[in-house]
């Protein structure tokens, strides 16, 4: 059987303050209700890596999370959006990946992200 969980992850178009916020969009499409556990407030992690597989940004870094366990549930055809701001990134081709933080499912999304020069 099929994981019911599907990840779906866009880009809104860069701000004028250069920085692109990241969307992760996770969507029950199975026929039953799913649990999703989290082992601390974080929801969601983006890392980014460049074309020599290198990560040269990951979301959740420097950042804080509640230390308590948390639980959120989605009925079927029901989706839940997660999304992060990428501050200055540098210019260039990325490899961007979305990934729910649940410790008892998994769904996550991946895409090509290009920065252009500024100037």
């Amino acid at each position: 059987m099929s994981d019911p969980l599907v990840a779906t992850l866009t880009v809104a178009p860069m701000a004028e303050d250069v920085s692109l916020t990241l969307i992760l969009t996770v969507e029950n499409t199975g026929r039953e209700q799913q649990d999703l556990s989290f082992a601390d407030g974080q929801r969601a992690e983006f890392v980014a890596v460049d074309d020599e597989g290198s990560e040269v940004w990951r979301w959740s870094d420097g950042r804080m999370f509640a230390m308590a366990l948390g639980r959120e549930t989605l009925a079927p055809d029901e989706s839940v959006t997660y999304e992060a701001e990428w501050s200055s990134p540098p210019a260039g081709e990325y490899e961007v990946t979305g990934s729910l933080s649940a410790t008892d499912a998994d769904a996550s999304a991946t895409m090509t992200v290009v920065v252009p020069e500024q100037g």
